[in-house]
């Protein structure tokens, strides 16, 4: 059986989505980050990184988030979309962009111990900027990579759901908000954000 690794965080519960998705048993290990349970060193041992989430198949394990939701989308021939070329295009936004500005937003308007004015509004001007991009792609269509839900969704949707992190809404981005709306209405999607069960961030 498959066995996942992750916590209550996106990068997390965007493998948790895509295992719901694929409709696949597996088991759970919480790795709570806040009680920095990923240096323990059964988890470095699987991943010398630090990091989860983290899938183990076939005695193998798979790290970083993208690199699980390809493996599987291929190995299960799902959610690609129409065209794999555009959902290669949206999911790297999601990677690449969407999850690391949110992320360094939710440091600098929460974490950090000072918080300087001028990083938290570079960093949430870079939110802005990104759901300004996702808004114009979601007005043209449902989906990120088109009519059909596709891992990029799977990708975007967990950073999307942090949205008080950058200390925004989604009020002035209504395609956005629709296609919140709509994908969090996906039984699979509603399973994986309750991956593992009981656990919390915040």
């Amino acid at each position: 059986m498959l066995q996942f690794y992750g916590w209550a965080t996106p990068n997390s519960q965007r493998v948790s989505i895509m295992l719901e998705e694929c409709g696949l048993s597996y088991a759970v290990t919480g790795v709570n980050i806040r009680a920095r349970q990923q240096f323990a060193p059964e988890i470095l041992a699987l991943n010398p990184y630090g990091k989860i989430p983290i899938l183990v198949e076939d005695g193998r394990a798979i790290i970083e988030s993208g690199a699980i939701l390809l493996h599987l989308a291929e190995r299960h021939g799902v959610l690609w979309g129409e065209d794999r070329a555009t959902t290669l295009s949206w999911l790297m936004v999601a990677l690449t962009s969407l999850g690391p500005f949110t992320g360094q937003a939710h440091h600098w308007t929460e974490l950090a111990p000072e918080k300087p004015e001028a990083a938290r509004a570079h960093t949430t001007a870079l939110v802005d900027r990104v759901y300004r991009l996702l808004e114009g792609r979601l007005a043209a269509v449902r989906y990120l990579a088109g009519v059909e839900c596709s891992i990029a969704d799977v990708a975007a949707y967990p950073w999307v759901a942090k949205h008080h992190w950058a200390e925004r809404d989604l009020a002035a981005t209504p395609y956005l908000a629709a296609w919140f709306e709509r994908m969090g209405q996906r039984p699979a999607v509603q399973r994986g954000m309750r991956v593992p069960e009981g656990a919390r961030l915040e």
